[in-house]
């Protein structure tokens, strides 16, 4: 994790692998890819921790995070609390410490899911 990393972008996915949050973040990021020397971030929370751990979603964020640079940040206290493996690249944990000091520089974030779905 490099806290130092300026993103310009950056979504928050709190949505649940399958849901219509969830093809909406992959949707926003997929359109924000045009734009030259974007750096781009997910940052996956709650319930969206659960595309780290599942096969079909986590291939298209696989594919994002391998064939455009994009960042699949993982929260690491949500990901302790649902699930007891490790994970495997290309998801990195962090912290929400992290996503915030990176939110705060980002140009834009935008947040899919509820902060109360589980």
């Amino acid at each position: 994790m490099n806290i130092d990393v300026q993103y310009h972008r950056i979504v928050l996915v709190r949505a649940c692998p399958g849901s219509a949050g969830s093809r909406l973040a992959l949707e926003r990021i997929e359109r924000w890819l045009g734009a030259s020397g974007t750096r781009l971030l997910a940052f996956f929370h709650g319930a969206g921790v659960d595309h780290a751990a599942t096969d079909e979603p986590a291939a298209e964020w696989r594919r994002l995070s391998g064939w455009h640079d994009v960042g699949l940040e993982v929260c690491s206290g949500s990901w302790q609390r649902r699930h007891a493996s490790s994970l495997s690249p290309p998801w990195q944990l962090s912290s929400l410490v992290a996503f915030w000091h990176r939110a705060l520089a980002a140009d834009e974030v935008i947040c899919f899911g509820r902060w109360h779905e589980r």
